[in-house]
């Protein structure tokens, strides 16, 4: 009997520890299991975080390029603008200068000579009111020999140098005020201005 009791004894000691070894091999496997999957979830939460950081830092590098130039862009029309208008208000002035009295009499009497061999039967003038005075005395006696009406020479109110010439059979009107020739002057310069800003 204590033969059989201390083999029930042996048995359960022997069953007992099997099963505290198979749960301390099911305990350490979960456990390795558990943090196999840890590591697992941290790497891929580590690699989205990643991610995110490249694609936020591209995404504000673009953001930045775009804005310097649209800045860039800014400046150079603004830079373009500002040549434009000094540009303008040089030709305005040394417009005015070049166009003296007697170069505006002269110019005039050429173009009406040109016109009253066409059949041309009246010539308007309009004068800048600084030079009104000068220009009108001497056109007076020159376009009477070279019209056949008398020219109307008035002043203009829409600039301030230069003159501009009407020729009423010829539907001709020739615009040589410092606006107009500052028009000019700048439609041509000014795409080369932008272009030489370009480069």
């Amino acid at each position: 009997m204590a033969e059989d009791l201390q083999g029930l004894l042996n048995k359960i000691q022997t069953e007992g520890l099997q099963k505290a070894e198979a749960e301390k091999n099911r305990i350490i496997q979960d456990a390795q299991a558990q943090a196999e999957k840890l590591v697992a979830d941290a790497q891929a939460q580590a690699d989205t975080i990643r991610k995110k950081a490249e694609e936020d830092a591209k995404a504000s590098e673009e953001k930045a390029r775009v804005t310097i130039q649209q800045a860039a862009r800014d400046i150079l029309i603004a830079l373009k603008a500002d040549l434009l208008k000094r540009l303008r208000e040089v030709v305005k002035e040394c417009s005015c200068e070049a166009m003296k009295p007697e170069v505006m009499a002269d110019l005039v009497i050429q173009m009406a000579k040109a016109f009253a061999s066409k059949g041309d039967e009246g010539v308007e003038i309009l004068l800048a009111s600084k030079n009104f005075d000068k220009v009108s005395e001497q056109l007076k006696g020159s376009l009477l020999k070279n019209l056949k009406s008398s020219p109307v020479i008035s002043v203009g109110q829409n600039f301030s140098g230069g003159l501009q010439i009407g020729f009423k059979d010829q539907d001709v009107f020739l615009d040589f005020s410092d606006e107009a020739l500052a028009d000019v002057i700048c439609d041509f310069v000014g795409p080369k201005i932008a272009a030489a800003i370009k480069d």
